[in-house]
């Protein structure tokens, strides 16, 4: 009789156990959703198509992911570190912040337009509001995410070569140094565009036929931004660079 009851007594707890185990993994941690939030530039926002022809692979990423993974997309085009900051977006972002919470950060685009003093930033700066965004991502509990800036289309008599100067080289320094998450999508994306080649690259980027879009009516040719399905590619690299973290709740819910 004990014995029968000791043995259905092990079957309810093995049960119980794998449940409990099939509810972390399951996406949601504390009975909550897993939330990612994006701080970035253009390359990473979600763009109005009813003004322009150009995709942010943040803007893609929930396609990604199954609804127990909710995606905020902070990011605002032109913006550098140091202004994402100074206009308070950072402070927005914060207040959703929490320990079920991911923040993808990744600038440089920006930071490094030393032409254009309303959103330059030094190096010097740039890793100071790095190590910020690390430090108070922390403090909240949240996880960190550090990405290197994505790589433009840049090609000279059909050779690729990267245009962010010394700030891929800070992003990766802060991740060591402060024991920071890192995805290089600077490396990975310049090596998908370099393997697509000059041409062939051409349609993950803001290229415009004229007379094919009446929001460019004289067609358009950009080599920074991307169209659908460019940031559909820059988004797999970056959920490649999930994966490779292997980031509790979010493997778990990836649908591709």
């Amino acid at each position: 009789m004990m014995k029968g009851v000791s043995f259905k007594f092990l079957l309810f707890l093995s049960a119980f156990l794998l449940m409990g185990y099939s509810y972390v993994h399951s996406g949601e941690q504390n009975g909550k959703k897993v939330k990612v939030l994006l701080a970035g530039d253009s390359t990473m926002q979600d763009v109005n198509h009813e003004k322009n022809t150009d995709w942010g692979w943040g803007q893609v990423l929930p396609r990604f992911f199954t609804e127990e993974v909710e995606v905020f997309n902070f990011a605002k085009g032109g913006r550098s570190s140091r202004t994402f900051i100074e206009e308070g977006r950072w402070d927005k972002l914060m207040a959703k912040a929490d320990n079920n919470s991911y923040v993808f950060i990744q600038f440089g685009h920006n930071d490094a337009s030393i032409k254009k003093p309303d959103r330059y930033t030094s190096p010097e700066d740039y890793k100071k509001n790095l190590i910020k965004f690390v430090t108070e991502v922390k403090t909240k509990g949240a996880t960190p995410i550090l990405v290197t800036p994505v790589s433009r289309r840049k090609f000279k008599k059909g050779v690729f070569s990267d245009s962010h100067g010394v700030y891929p080289e800070i992003v990766k320094e802060v991740a060591q140094k402060e024991n920071t998450l890192l995805i290089d999508l600077q490396a990975k994306s310049a090596d998908a565009i370099s393997k697509q080649g000059d041409e062939k690259s051409k349609q993950w980027f803001n290229y415009v036929a004229a007379g094919t879009n009446p929001i460019v009516p004289d067609g358009k040719s950009d080599d920074t931004h991307f169209s659908e399905t460019g940031a559909m590619k820059m988004a797999s690299l970056v959920v490649e660079g999930v994966r490779e973290l292997n980031l509790k709740g979010l493997v778990q819910n990836l649908k591709r």
